[in-house]
């Protein structure tokens, strides 16, 4: 990876958290998202889709009947009548089953319980959900963050005409994401700073898969000349959700993802890809999978009041996350503090103000170039602002860099959660993993490309044969 890559990705990180709404009106092309059927929701991102039409007079009840038939799923009720189990998963305390429609139109549709679902008639609804939640707002979403719906293009990667499904990705983020759940045989363009996993960047130099624009300046043209029948794209920047405005008009089917500031949010774009390429299994799992690596991370460290400054380069005004980002919420399921997160987004910040809060911690992305030798480390914080010098991370020598893969690694809000995760816990508590494991440290302060090296035992705490097999392939 080059330096121009990186700052580029850099500054992806920069926009991606700035979610921008457009309204989608007056369509020259009829929106191919009207593919009728019900969700089912067991909570904690365990969910099926089940399509079919809803005929004359079907009611929410009859709807849930006719998809846990499909799927072979009893239905247990209480006397009532109302839903004490699906598929032998039961209510609980403050969790219960309801049925839900979609309120509202575009980004801000969202899910409405209905009171009676044996009189509710679903035939004019593009989904229901049947959902095991105590509120709505802890269900998986219906639509994209555009308000488009993502279940009717593909089923099992073939697309509406019986065809391999063919698919564009314009973010390097959102490509792992499709990569991880499945959906890499499929991709037939990219943008040009999406160079992860391996077989992919091998793809594109071998021109299997195309370049289509780059990250901020999609090109309409190439992306169109591919035919994909899905353009998957990040709705968090301005840019991405005009193109998708243009290539609906134009009859190209889109997906744009919500901005992924945090577990939650990168969790529900894992569904909505592997959905929306027709492997809604494949998400079920690979979520299953970055939870249960997540969990066997962050109960390792013990950083309970450790502060933190992350920073994109070493300008004296540098970017840095603060509330609603995707690197804060990391910081914070360690138990470490982000000395910023009382400001939102990513914003310049001036070297005093970092001296201020006096960070235990700094951690630079660096987008320059790749730092692979002590010497050029030390040669770094050699030239860092002097007020930075007069920090405890800097007079503990605490200061670590992301350079190279594990810049891009850092900087892309995707699939690679848990890996991303696990290298910055090792960072901040080494200790705490040498001692789960004698030989699983980390022993240099700047990261490149060897970080992710098996042969070091680096990233243990992530199935090395289920979750990054994707990777490995």
């Amino acid at each position: 990876m080059n330096a121009s890559t990186v700052k580029l990705l850099s500054a992806a990180v920069i926009a991606v958290f700035v979610i921008v709404s457009v309204p989608f009106i007056g369509f020259t092309v009829d929106a191919q998202d009207e593919k009728q059927g019900v969700m089912l929701d067991f909570a904690y991102y365990n969910v099926e889709w089940i399509p079919f039409e809803f005929t004359d007079g079907m009611t929410g009840s009859d709807a849930l009947a006719k998809a846990c038939s499909a799927k072979g799923y009893p239905i247990e009720l209480d006397e009532d009548g109302t839903v004490y189990s699906v598929n032998n998963v039961p209510r609980l305390l403050n969790v219960s089953w309801g049925m839900y429609v979609l309120e509202g139109e575009g980004g801000s549709a969202s899910w409405k319980e209905v009171a009676e679902p044996s009189a509710y008639v679903v035939e004019g609804e593009r989904i229901v959900s049947w959902a095991r939640t105590g509120s709505g707002s802890e269900m998986m979403p219906a639509v994209d963050s555009t308000g488009f719906t993502y279940y009717s293009y593909a089923s099992s990667g073939i697309n509406r005409s019986g065809e391999q499904l063919k698919i564009a990705t314009l973010a390097p983020s959102v490509t792992e994401t499709i990569c991880a759940v499945g959906g890499f045989q499929y991709i037939v363009g990219t943008d040009r700073y999406s160079d992860y996993p391996n077989k992919l960047l091998k793809a594109r130099q071998d021109r299997a898969i195309k370049e289509v624009g780059g990250y901020t300046d999609p090109n309409f043209e190439l992306i169109v000349s591919e035919r994909p029948d899905i353009v998957f794209l990040d709705g968090g920047t301005g840019e991405h959700v005009t193109m998708a405005d243009k290539l609906r008009k134009a009859g190209v089917n889109c997906v744009v993802l919500y901005g992924a500031v945090d577990t939650d949010s990168l969790l529900k774009n894992l569904w909505i890809c592997a959905s929306a390429v027709g492997f809604p299994e494949n998400g079920n799992a690979y979520i299953k999978d970055v939870k249960e690596a997540i969990n066997n991370i962050c109960r390792i460290p013990d950083l309970t009041g450790r502060t933190v400054f992350v920073s994109l380069g070493v300008s004296e005004s540098p970017y840095t996350a603060g509330s609603g980002t995707y690197v804060t919420s990391m910081i914070e399921s360690l138990g470490a503090v982000n000395i910023f997160s009382d400001s939102r987004s990513w914003f310049m910040v001036d070297k005093e103000a970092v001296y201020d809060r006096q960070p235990d911690v700094i951690i630079i992305i660096y987008d320059s170039e790749e730092i692979k030798t002590q010497r050029q480390y030390r040669s770094l914080l050699n030239g860092l602002n002097d007020v930075w010098k007069r920090t405890p991370a800097f007079l503990n020598g605490d200061v670590y860099i992301f350079s190279g893969d594990a810049a891009s690694l850092l900087s892309r809000p995707g699939a690679r959660l848990p890996e991303a995760l696990e290298l910055m816990a090792k960072i901040l508590d080494p200790d705490a993993f040498a001692a789960a494991d004698p030989t699983d440290t980390i022993g240099v302060k700047y990261y490149n490309n060897g970080y992710n090296d098996g042969d070091n035992g680096y990233l243990t705490y992530v199935k090395a044969k289920g979750l990054l097999k994707w990777q490995k392939d």
